[in-house]
């Protein structure tokens, strides 16, 4: 089996267009045609980490975190943490491969299963991602409308949640007069044609663009088909960063901070606001959430459960609502998890690993 095969799947399952405009999900380095040896799960890329996959025969690293991030990277030499592990990984030929903010953001991802270990319900999106949709208005002679239909959902369009095929549809007439040159499939060149047809509108994910476009030329009867494209401003609410739910009963704040560390297997937990309160509304977002505080504070959230907050963050609420910093590691190192299910279970004729050289380097006294 090659690792492409392997990308495939986790692709599918978490699609790299659900990762944040700033991130590099997907592959860091290496051969995606090689045949898998073995997978080794980590939270972040090191030396260590590279060290023991080569010693257990595994040639694809999959991280939680990219180690190709920063914008500004413009060359690779091996004197500095990026390039060591980088120059390791092609001396060595393994490929390395990052599942970020499209796991994060993803159903079934990092903070739904960050929700799960919270006893949470009736879990939403906190911020649910946008820029997902755009829509195509297409006009089409009536009697070729549901053909053409067809083929534009098989191409992915016209699904708006759990609904699929959806489209809205107009008669109408559209004229036109082809000119000389044109080879019309109705009517006659130089004459002005009358034709009843369709207005026909769907939805479709922004990332098949181009798809829908091809469909529409393939399999539109005219030489020259009228459509428009839009982009949407609608959420896509099943998909984006941090979870909002409810405790199946309310807890002193004091017992919902200690169930927590018990919970996530936490040392401390940094957190400010008003203790005097039950704890029933509960948000979270693993890694650094500092973003989404105003997010949690307009969904009524009791307790807002995060990591990465500076001093200034804690002011934001206005003890409005208890901020919990637990750390960037301590809301997302389940993720390993994840990632080590997703591939031992679907894949079982290579070995799968969970890094057990990875520890937090942050102490505490």
């Amino acid at each position: 089996m090659k690792i492409k095969e392997v990308i495939q799947h986790i692709e599918h399952k978490f699609p790299l267009h659900w990762q944040e405009d700033f991130d590099n999900s997907g592959i860091q380095c290496g051969d995606k045609e090689r045949t898998v040896t073995g997978v080794m799960v980590c939270f972040d890329m090191s030396e260590k980490v590279l060290d023991e996959a080569i010693a257990k025969n595994c040639n694809m690293v999959i991280a939680h975190h990219p180690l190709i991030y920063r914008a500004d990277l413009k060359r690779i030499e091996p004197n500095n943490r990026i390039g060591k592990i980088l120059f390791k990984a092609i001396e060595n030929k393994l490929f390395l491969y990052s599942m970020h903010t499209n796991i994060d953001s993803g159903i079934g991802g990092g903070n739904d299963l960050f929700s799960e270990k919270l006893g949470l319900t009736d879990v939403k999106v906190l911020s649910p991602k946008k820029d997902m949709f755009k829509k195509l208005v297409v006009y089409v002679p009536f009697e070729q409308s549901n053909q053409l239909k067809e083929k534009l959902f098989e191409a992915g369009a016209g699904q708006i949640g759990k609904y699929e095929q959806c489209s809205y549809n107009v008669e109408g007439y559209g004229t036109f007069l082809p000119l000389e040159g044109s080879q019309p499939a109705i009517g006659n060149v130089g004459k002005i044609e009358e034709v009843k047809e369709e207005r026909v509108e769907m939805i479709f994910p922004a990332h098949l663009q181009s798809r829908i476009v091809k469909t529409v030329y393939t399999n539109h009867p005219y030489e020259e088909p009228a459509f428009d494209i839009f982009k949407l401003e609608n959420e896509d609410r099943s998909i984006g960063l941090g979870r909002i739910g409810v405790l199946p009963e309310p807890m002193e704040v004091a017992d919902f901070l200690q169930f927590a560390k018990e919970r996530l297997q936490l040392k401390v937990i940094k957190y400010s606001g008003k203790i005097d309160r039950k704890i029933r509304t509960v948000a979270v977002c693993g890694g650094g959430g500092s973003s989404y505080i105003k997010a949690a504070l307009q969904a009524n959230a009791d307790i807002y459960v995060t990591g990465d907050l500076k001093y200034h963050d804690f002011f934001i609420p206005e003890n409005k609502m208890i901020l919990a910093d637990i750390g960037h590691f301590e809301g997302e190192n389940f993720i390993r998890e994840i990632i080590y299910n997703e591939v031992s279970k679907n894949f079982t004729n290579f070995a799968s690993y969970i890094s057990e050289q990875e520890k937090l380097e942050i102490h505490f006294i």
